[in-house]
């Protein structure tokens, strides 16, 4: 179980600086615009073809239970892998604040 109270990022070394459709920058940008802060781990190295990797992602997998990245390890524990997931639960998020904040200016 995680002790912090905001959501831990994994990415690959590309971070935010990789090419616009990078997945690893995709899930930072959205976060970035929803406003959701995050702790940021930059847990891959070099290819994602796993005999091309610079070291291993043991750490990761110890981390997340998985080597796959962008990872999104949330307060509870909870993991989410895949860009798409990871965006899904961003907009499921900042859907909430919208119905929260609505119902708070009623």
């Amino acid at each position: 179980m995680s002790t912090s109270r905001i959501p831990t990022l994994f990415v690959c070394h590309g971070d935010a600086g990789g090419p616009g459709f990078h997945p690893c920058r995709r899930v930072q940008e959205a976060l970035r615009a929803a406003g959701i802060d995050y702790d940021k781990v930059i847990a891959g190295h070099g290819s994602p073809i796993p005999f091309l990797r610079k070291g291993s992602r043991k750490e990761l997998r110890k981390a997340t239970g998985t080597t796959k990245l962008p990872a999104l390890k949330l307060p509870d524990g909870t993991v989410i892998t895949n860009s798409r997931a990871i965006l899904a639960w961003v907009s499921k998020q900042t859907d909430l604040y919208a119905v929260s904040s609505a119902s708070a200016s009623d």
